[in-house]
């Protein structure tokens, strides 16, 4: 035998494998509790238990020790204990109540020693255990315990364990004798055995005279070869092997997680712990898709670095604990060192790649490990990088682990990211998957209900977003476009064949559909495609036109970005006063298959007052296919602002712009004549200069810049002119197309000589601007330093009224040399708050103009005169001419005749 004596330890838990079934076993050495009507009767009838049950125990019930004559459990109705908010209170007030009842123990307070005590908020329970001890060496009775259960300040519950008389002399032998007694007489006498410790305790014996104690060492020591944690107890007095048992053993069972059933609203759920890490040392395995799991191991170790899935805490140790039982329910709020976050992710991210196998088992994410980490530092937000990462509660946002709904998302980006086989990252598309893959998990278009403590959630996919009248340049927004759609489908789908085969449908498209990697525009024809079943789109699919229909409802179409009806509207441009000012747009039906539209009814809109009021002109509708019509009697040197608004028999009104009064064309009516115009080409815009006015002057801070747009954050990707614009940060470089947060920058002009003008000065350029609800960000047009132009702000706090230009528009303001020193300086400014961002300003064709004095007066016209006379460019362009503009325009909801054919 080779002894390695370490120092005494207390006993540690055993997290051992053997590799052998033929590796000695053993057992603890545990009484049996029988139970038998009879003797329970009597023991009922005892004076101890009568007594409690004429005080405190009045109703209560009991199952008896018969060996001890104890209350093994003992419940009934609650008993008021007082206070019980901290753990101090409760021993105190339990230690009361059994100095009251000094029978139920038999034994002394003093020798009862609190071991553990523990408070779940969820149920209000304490959970209290006293082990008793005997002698001034308070050596531990095994197993003895009195338990308590404490539920919103009453005790429900009482377990008594405990051993009257029992008493307890000095040990005659050595901790060292017994040691050498435990590995010599033990069953592998010849392994290299390490001590894990050697304590003094009393062992409960059952013989002719009832329950006795018997004083022994317990000694633990450990080998290697076999594998084994070996548990003996050697009587103290006459160096005898009492008992000895193995901890690593062949164990099964199954693992148990209580976590949120869906967010953090109180409501509990208890799953499997799938694919969850057994472990022992170097050794392990894991538990199968039930949970269950089968090892050689006694009291072995379950953490969360699962086979597919791994948490980290960013707030603390890693998770992990002991399997006390074979079928282990592991609860956040039991004394185990888990965090729910750490509980709820694991399940979570199980739960949707359970979803991942049904629909899509070929994606590689699904058979790697990922990471999810839970805990980090900050609120309100997680992310996927790589890795999944959730925040921790604060400012007024919960535990982002502990949301089902924000794991389904974050998942999703890598789903996305794993799926594609052509096309591209797109930021809002994954956006949109994210949101998808958590609907189609708890069938909730509200995603990630009570993600604010206050219980809002933070999207609703059921919103009917339009694209691109509710394009706003953040993915998260934007996202809920593609992902409103898929949300409509399944509801139209649900009409059609219930709601569970219509998310099978959903899904198995929506898998197959993002592998093609398509931008929002282009998501509806990729579910077309995946719905085909004969390789043959031009005789339809299945369900294309319910898919049309939930796609066209958000603007998404086989028209691209179009919808089912297709306008095409020439902005009106300058215009000689006392003229009949034409407004037409032409439509036409892009899914003849699926829909056919009838008449519709069309007005256009305008303000004369900088849209103060509005007055409003009826289009002709006639034709089936246009609505046109006209303004009349607008005076001279007017600006004119207005939209179309068109309304179809259903109700359905769109507008065009779709930012309507937010961001109306323009024009003006008049004579002009260019004093200044830049179209900054050939170096013309270079004299501009650009600062930073408020903010912290870092990198991009003051991010005007001149050049070719991008197409980035919501910018253009062409000038309207030539090949360069300025604006706010083109996408250059390490730039991403928007502007940053909590700025002031400002572009200025060079002077432009004014002096030899006479009459009013308006000024006219092609704006692309994206940017906040003025409420927040305010993009400004100034004069001399004095603001004459604003972006618009609702009226309420919060704004969300942003303004966002889809297409180069024509800005038309009247201006004058307020300070009369024969020069203006223009300049457009943006001042960004602290949150959501955009594209801001792109600038192009920068002209001031002189009006001419009214050729006509009011009178001279003849009436009913149509001849159009020629007013001066409004739209600068490289070589000083007029520029027309030509738009489309989306016009989504018509008269659905829905046309359908079959598969075979």
């Amino acid at each position: 035998m080779t002894l390695s004596l370490l120092a005494l330890l207390l006993p540690s838990p055993a997290f051992g494998f053997a590799p052998s079934d033929q590796v000695f076993q053993g057992t603890e050495p545990a009484r049996l509790q029988r139970t038998t009507p009879a003797h329970q009767a009597r023991l009922e009838e005892g004076k101890a238990w009568q007594k409690f049950l004429h005080t405190d125990g009045a109703g209560w019930e009991a199952r008896f020790d018969q060996a001890t004559g104890r209350p093994h459990r003992a419940w009934g109705p609650g008993i008021d204990l007082g206070p019980t908010g901290s753990a101090e209170e409760v021993e105190d007030r339990l230690r009361s109540f059994l100095e009251r009842h000094p029978d139920l123990t038999g034994v002394k307070d003093e020798d009862l020693a609190l071991t553990g005590v523990g408070f779940v908020d969820r149920s209000n329970t304490w959970y209290v255990e006293f082990e008793q001890r005997v002698g001034k060496w308070q050596v531990p009775i095994y197993r003895s315990h009195v338990t308590a259960r404490i539920r919103h300040g009453k005790l429900v519950l009482l377990g008594v364990d405990t051993f009257r008389g029992a008493s307890t002399k000095a040990a005659d032998i050595a901790p060292e004798t017994a040691v050498q007694v435990a590995v010599d007489l033990g069953p592998e006498p010849f392994a290299t055995h390490a001590i894990e410790s050697v304590s003094l305790v009393l062992l409960p014996e059952e013989g002719p005279l009832g329950v006795t104690t018997r004083l022994c060492y317990e000694v633990r020591t450990r080998t290697a070869d076999p594998v084994g944690i070996w548990v003996a107890h050697v009587d103290a007095l006459e160096a005898e092997l009492v008992n000895v048992y193995n901890e690593v053993r062949y164990a099964t069972g199954t693992v148990h997680g209580v976590h949120d059933a869906r967010t953090v609203n109180g409501d509990k759920a208890t799953s499997v712990l799938p694919f969850a890490r057994i472990s022992s040392g170097s050794d392990h395995a894991y538990s199968d898709a039930l949970g269950h799991w089968s090892l050689d191991v006694e009291e072995p170790v379950l953490s969360f670095n699962g086979e597919y899935v791994r948490v980290l805490n960013g707030d603390g140790d890693q998770a992990s604990t002991a399997l006390s039982e074979d079928d282990f329910t592991w609860d956040s709020q039991d004394s185990d060192p888990v965090t729910p976050a750490e509980i709820d992710t694991f399940v979570f991210l199980h739960q949707v790649r359970s979803w991942g196998l049904q629909f899509a088992p070929e994606v590689r994410l699904l058979n790697e490990k990922l990471r999810s980490h839970v805990n980090l530092e900050g609120s309100c937000n997680a992310y996927y990088d790589g890795d999944v990462n959730f925040f921790r509660r604060g400012d007024g946002c919960n535990n982002t682990g502990r949301i089902a709904d924000v794991n389904f998302h974050e998942w999703g980006h890598g789903f996305h990211q794993y799926s594609l086989i052509t096309g591209d990252w797109d930021g809002s598309v994954s956006e949109g998957i994210g949101d998808i893959i958590a609907f189609l998990q708890t069938g909730d278009p509200i995603i990630a209900p009570y993600f604010g403590t206050n219980g809002w959630g933070i999207r609703d996919v059921a919103d009917d977003r339009v694209y691109p009248r509710d394009w706003v340049g953040e993915v998260h927004t934007d996202g809920l476009i593609f992902a409103g759609a898929v949300w409509d489908l399944w509801s139209l789908l649900a009409e059609e064949m219930d709601v569970e085969p219509a998310r099978e449908l959903v899904s198995q498209l929506f898998v197959d559909a993002i592998k093609a990697g398509p931008t929002v525009p282009d998501t509806y024809d990729e579910f077309v495609v995946a719905d085909d079943d004969d390789g043959d789109l031009s005789n339809g699919t299945p369900h294309q036109c319910t898919i049309l229909e939930a796609f066209q409802r958000h603007g998404l179409g086989p028209g691209g970005s179009s919808g089912l009806l297709h306008l095409q509207h020439d902005p009106v441009l300058n215009h000689a006063a006392n003229e009949f000012i034409p407004v037409h747009a032409e439509f036409s039906s892009m899914a003849q298959d699926c829909a056919d539209f009838t008449s519709v009814e069309g007005r256009v809109r305008y303000s004369v007052d900088g849209g103060n009021s509005w007055a409003t002109e009826d289009l002709n509708t006639t034709n089936l296919d246009q609505v046109s019509g006209q303004l009349e009697d607008i005076p001279y040197g007017t600006v004119v602002h207005y939209y179309l608004e068109v309304e179809t028999h259903e109700g359905d009104i769109r507008t065009e712009p779709a930012g309507a009064t937010i961001n109306p064309h323009s024009f003006f009516v008049g004579d002009l004549v260019p004093v200044q115009c830049e179209d900054f080409e050939d170096g013309m815009g270079a004299g501009y200069t650009h600062e930073l006015v408020e903010g912290s002057n870092e990198d991009g801070a003051d991010d005007w810049q001149l050049g070719e747009p991008r197409g980035e954050g919501g910018d253009p990707d062409f000038a309207w002119s030539g090949e360069h614009i300025w604006g706010n940060d083109l996408g250059w470089g390490i730039y991403n197309g928007e502007y940053k947060n909590d700025k002031r920058n400002r572009l200025v002009s060079t002077p432009i000589d004014v002096s030899g003008t006479t009459g009013p000065l308006v000024l006219q350029f092609r704006r692309w601007l994206t940017v906040e609800d003025g409420v927040y960000d305010r993009a400004t047009v100034h004069v001399d330093g004095e603001e004459v132009w604003s972006n618009h702000s609702t009226a309420r706090e919060e704004g969300d009224e942003h303004h966002v230009d889809r297409t180069w528009a024509l800005h038309t303001l009247l201006i004058e040399d307020a300070d009369a020193d024969g020069e203006v300086t223009l300049s457009w400014e943006l001042n960004s708050d602290q949150g959501l961002t955009f594209g801001g300003w792109n600038i192009d064709d920068v002209c001031v103009y002189e009006l001419l004095p009214d050729p006509v007066q009011p009178g001279d016209l003849p009436p009913g005169t149509t001849e159009l006379i020629g007013a001066g460019g409004c739209a600068c362009s490289s070589n000083g001419g007029t520029a027309p503009v030509a738009l489309s325009w989306l016009l989504g909801a018509a008269a659905l005749v829905r046309r359908r054919r079959t598969s075979a």
